[in-house]
């Protein structure tokens, strides 16, 4: 895989609500404990750890964390690398170092890089640490899920993704439905939307993102749930991916009707980053329903807390049938370890440090995310936000879809099947079919099947 192919990766949203996340008091981290299954005896030596700035918030967290190994290792020095730029830039710089001699030992990016990073070889397995690591227990198996790539854990998260179905209680009430509304399966979805444009002209009762405006949100906010939610699958058992099936052809029905209805409005697809602009119209009244992402409500909340603790409702995905609802997990950003470090031993140690109960839980109570280890939700800090502990509580059900380095590609056949759809160019079933031909055209003829 080249450096352009690897550059493929999706946009964190996390910094929609860095900006604005309130900063809560921190407890100091323990040292780490337990040792690392390859040390061998004492740890020593340097490990260098690289990260990118995340509106300052991280910072304090990453000194605890080495002093932490510093405590209980005194050869190790921790050499931290703070990079003063962007996400995306900090990634490209990344994958130059990679593929040189100048790695670091530990760094830190999005979990979706995850299959690229391994099939270049770039990322070690952590499969021998977690096994000796008891902490690993406090994983819940869905999230274990979102970091395994080909049989092997690759990464440790910490603060993850989920995605809620939000809806306006006010709005929903002006069309006669309840404050605690709650979709008895994915029609009730269109149902509700249907309600507020009838009884509310003025307020957009539906955003359903579709075509490349919608970015991965496209995917994972809009296709995906809707997918699983008619019991489909994005790839079978041998792995391949499916284009036309029976899901797939209900999946492009509700989208013509959410488009042909004028529930969801066309603007989403010409519009530039279309979510801003529907993220703001939820946070204000002006949109219905919306799922998206878990870390906007902060965004909500930090506006306007009474207002949204009043009017903002959140639900998990409803199903076809009625049956468990679900929502859409993600690992967020991760730590890893470079397969050339030339301490590994020093660099888990910091990884286990960084991820202890008492910095997740402290971190994700500043940047408002789910955690990803069960125990750090006790956290004080974390604990009392009920709003951090329903979506921690949500992963439960959670389904991460698989970290494979093809997935960027199905996310532009997603985006032009759904295009297709909701611009009235294509019917369900023909723009099903030719979904196929454009998942051959992304990733291959030979990983490709139909249902």
């Amino acid at each position: 895989m080249n450096e352009l192919q690897l550059l493929n990766q999706t946009l964190s949203r996390r910094r929609f609500l860095q900006l604005s996340a309130a900063a809560a008091l921190v407890a100091a981290c323990g040292p780490a404990s337990g040792g690392s299954p390859s040390s061998g005896g004492a740890i020593s030596g340097t490990v260098n750890v690289t990260y990118p700035d995340q509106a300052g918030f991280k910072p304090k967290y990453v000194q605890q964390a080495a002093a932490a190994v510093h405590q209980q290792f005194s050869g190790v020095n921790v050499n931290i690398d703070l990079q003063k730029i962007d996400d995306d830039s900090f990634y490209t710089k990344l994958l130059l170092r990679l593929s040189s001699g100048d790695v670091p030992d530990v760094f830190h990016v999005a979990g979706t890089s995850i299959g690229a990073l391994a099939d270049a070889g770039y990322i070690e397995p952590l499969d021998s640490y977690i096994g000796a690591w008891s902490d690993w227990s406090q994983y819940p198996d869905a999230v274990k899920s979102g970091v395994t790539y080909q049989g092997k854990v690759y990464a440790i998260p910490y603060g993850l993704d989920m995605r809620w179905l939000y809806y306006r209680k006010d709005d929903l009430q002006k069309a006669g439905l309840p404050a605690d509304w709650t979709p008895a399966n994915v029609q009730g979805i269109l149902d509700a939307a249907a309600a507020v444009k009838a009884a509310t002209p003025n307020i957009l009762p539906y955003a359903l993102y579709a075509g490349p405006a919608g970015s991965s949100g496209t995917a994972d906010h809009a296709f995906v749930p809707l997918l699983w939610a008619y019991g489909g699958e994005l790839q079978d058992s041998s792995g391949k991916w499916i284009g036309d099936s029976p899901a797939t052809r209900k999946v492009m029905a509700y989208y013509a009707k959410a488009y042909g209805s004028g529930l969801s409005p066309k603007t989403i697809i010409t519009a530039t980053q279309p979510w801003v602009a529907m993220r703001q119209k939820l946070g204000n009244g002006q949109l219905a329903l919306l799922f998206e992402g878990g870390w906007v409500y902060g965004g909500w909340d930090s506006a306007n807390k009474a207002g949204t603790e009043q009017n903002v409702g959140y639900v998990l995905h409803p199903t076809e049938t009625g049956g468990p609802s679900f929502t859409v997990g993600g690992p967020g950003t991760c730590w890893y370890i470079a397969a050339k470090s030339k301490n590994k031993p020093a660099a888990w140690e910091f990884i286990k440090a960084m991820n202890s109960a008492q910095i997740v839980g402290s971190l994700n109570a500043e940047d408002p995310h789910p955690v990803a280890r069960a125990d750090a939700a006790n956290v004080p800090a974390f604990a009392s936000s009920k709003y951090l502990v329903d979506s921690t509580a949500a992963l439960k059900s959670a389904r991460f879809t698989a970290p494979t380095a093809d997935y960027q590609k199905v996310i532009l056949a997603i985006q032009t099947a759904t295009a297709r759809v909701a611009s009235g160019a294509l019917g369900a079933d023909a723009a099903s079919q030719r979904y196929t031909d454009d998942l051959k055209q992304q990733v291959g003829a030979d990983k490709v099947t139909t249902q």
